[in-house]
């Protein structure tokens, strides 16, 4: 990793973890921050970076997983499969993900 994606990465997780102190967020928002962060980024590199967030979210109590539509109740994926879970998804998309695709994030209380 470059210095300007330490730093990239670095202040998107903080900014996600700032949101996940409120509410459920989107994977989606992974790869919007980075791409304002560093504009033109691969998209490889997006998802590698993305996916090292989400490791490093994971230490402060962060699960991936399903957010109901009808209930709005979120089931958190198995945490040794979840990261890798959504980052297939999401490399398998061939795109970014956009708002509800995917997977969601939310910190445990």
């Amino acid at each position: 990793m470059t210095g300007e994606e330490v730093a990239a990465s670095v202040a998107v997780a903080e900014a996600i973890s700032r949101e996940l102190d409120e509410d459920f967020v989107g994977l989606w928002k992974l790869g919007w921050h980075l791409r304002r962060q560093i504009p033109g980024l691969p998209d490889e590199k997006v998802r590698s970076l993305a996916g090292a967030i989400l490791q490093g979210l994971r230490g402060s109590a962060v699960r991936v997983g399903s957010l109901s539509e009808e209930s709005g109740i979120f089931t958190p994926w198995p945490a040794e499969v979840a990261i890798d879970r959504a980052m297939q998804a999401w490399a398998a998309l061939g795109r970014d993900p956009n708002i509800g695709e995917i997977a969601w994030l939310v910190r445990e209380r």
